[in-house]
């Protein structure tokens, strides 16, 4: 079959992982695969890596609403879908699903939206932009064949905003994987330092929230022994490294920018920690279950489907609470590697790339069929 895979931009995060884990996947199966987005980056450069991989960059795409590069996107994208008459659009993040939608119309061929995380969920501090999305959304939505959530969370608050109607419109929930991780952690006693270890794997962007996590740490005891390591790059880092001297944390937390290997770090880490304002199903989650981490995630969108509450870790409301789970690991040691195991078998029952892959697979089988 032939695919076009289409996404915003080409900064590295969980949607990115997602649609290069799926160019390799299909271009192995011996299907023809372009890949189209609005800017060079990590992920182009990746996905160059492929062979057989068709790469096409259309400058005008924009992730903020530009009503003239946004007709000019839509003309170039449809122009190239007619060109390369692919079986199968499947659109990954939200401007590149409205506009793949549009550009679609009337032509022969199967849309997909995957949606990573509505851009009215909640959690998104803008009004404005959730009420404009959230109609351009209900105008669009029925211009796809088929709607994959990555959560559950996400299909629900698509009915509850009544964006998608499950009458109307084919909706599934297929859950983020991480690849099978072959060197994990072997949960000995040996591995627990007088020091607990916590990481954070994040772009520094609006949507994350590593002050709080700085703020929170701010809040421990000069007695309780911790590093706070954080990887990722974005337009709040600086902002976070300022707040980090300022409240005299530097000998605790360290930064160490964007990463291409991030097991390389997790393995080195003791407990996972995801501060942030809104997800749809963390992939960063997923790969540290993986290596048999302990996890404290904020409780929004999709992460109760992959945290349970003192059993591989502990869903967190605000700053108390998340203080009160940094303290718990710090004090319980030998809770992070019961904790561990436990999101380790979590993973490999419900969570594992390749069962990721062959879902979607089957879908686009499906709607072919």
């Amino acid at each position: 079959m032939k695919i076009l895979y289409f996404i915003t931009t080409s900064n590295w995060g969980g949607a990115s992982e997602h649609v290069f884990e799926l160019c390799k996947y299909e271009e192995k199966l011996g299907n023809s695969v372009t890949f189209v987005t609005g800017s060079k980056g990590e992920l182009l450069n990746r996905i160059e890596t492929i062979p057989n991989v068709s790469t096409r960059v259309i400058d005008s795409v924009k992730r903020k609403i530009s009503p003239l590069n946004d007709i000019r996107s839509v003309l170039v994208l449809r122009k190239l879908i007619k060109k390369i008459n692919p079986d199968i659009i499947h659109l990954h993040s939200s401007k590149a699903g409205i506009l793949g939608r549009l550009a679609a119309i009337g032509l022969d061929c199967k849309v997909i939206f995957t949606v990573h995380g509505w851009s009215f969920t909640d959690g998104i501090s803008s009004r404005f932009r959730k009420k404009v999305f959230k109609y351009i959304e209900k105008i669009v939505a029925p211009l796809a064949d088929l709607y994959i959530c990555v959560s559950n969370y996400d299909k629900q608050i698509a009915y509850r905003e009544k964006v998608l109607n499950p009458n109307k419109n084919k909706v599934v929930v297929v859950h983020n994987g991480a690849p099978l991780n072959k060197d994990c952690a072997s949960f000995s006693t040996n591995n627990i330092s007088k020091i607990t270890k916590f990481i954070m794997v994040a772009r520094f962007s609006n949507q994350k929230d590593q002050i709080g996590l700085i703020k929170a740490c701010g809040l421990l005891s000069s007695e309780d022994k911790f590093r706070l390591t954080f990887v990722g790059s974005g337009p709040n880092l600086e902002k976070c490294k300022a707040l980090v001297q300022k409240m005299g944390l530097g000998n605790s937390i360290q930064f160490l920018g964007f990463k291409r290997n991030v097991n390389t770090y997790l393995k080195k880490n003791d407990v996972f920690v995801l501060s942030t304002h809104y997800e749809g199903l963390p992939i960063s989650i997923i790969e540290s279950m993986s290596v048999g981490m302990p996890i404290i995630a904020s409780n929004v969108g999709g992460n109760k489907e992959l945290v349970f509450n003192k059993k591989n870790g502990f869903l967190v409301n605000n700053e108390k609470e998340l203080v009160r789970a940094l303290k718990y690991f710090i004090d319980n040691k030998k809770e992070i590697i019961r904790m561990g195991k436990k999101s380790q078998k979590i993973y490999l029952r419900d969570f594992t790339l390749s069962k990721n892959l062959n879902n979607i697979h089957r879908q686009y089988k499906t709607l072919l069929n």
